[in-house]
């Protein structure tokens, strides 16, 4: 199922998970390019290994660090069980999106798709227009 194809309640929830996966994208994009300009001077695993100095150098940080590590974690279990429940493919990705991305952008992408794969079992379940209700094609309550 594509956005253009869901309807009330599922696209609004569809188009706020877009909106803020593309907002996360955006902040921490920019933080991230403003970090590496910072670092320019230093190679990639140095800009790897200064990030995770940064991160990690006083109590508050510590504590924001281990809070998102903790979250992600979380987020990650609740994500798997939800793309077997719903057969969302590739549920790795986001995981992994997570910390090679933005955690606030990868987990927005798969609540999105996870909102499209409700949407559409959702109107599976739902009769066609025009169909008769399933108890006056049993006969119930006769």
């Amino acid at each position: 199922m594509r956005l253009g194809e869901v309807r009330g309640r599922d696209r609004a929830l569809c188009v706020f998970y877009a909106l803020f996966a593309f907002g996360g994208l955006v902040t921490m994009g920019a933080l991230a390019v403003a970090f590496v300009r910072r670092n320019a001077n230093a190679g990639p695993a140095d800009v790897i290994r200064n990030f995770l100095h940064d991160a990690t150098t006083n109590l508050a940080s510590q504590f924001i660090y281990a809070d998102l590590v903790l979250i992600w974690l979380g987020l990650a279990a609740f994500m798997i069980v939800e793309s077997r429940r719903l057969g969302i493919r590739y549920v790795w990705a986001y995981i992994v999106g997570a910390p090679a991305l933005a955690l606030c952008a990868s987990f927005a992408v798969f609540m999105y798709v996870r909102q499209l794969k409700i949407a559409a079992l959702d109107e599976e379940r739902r009769p066609a227009a025009g169909a008769a209700p399933r108890e006056a094609l049993s006969g119930a309550g006769h």
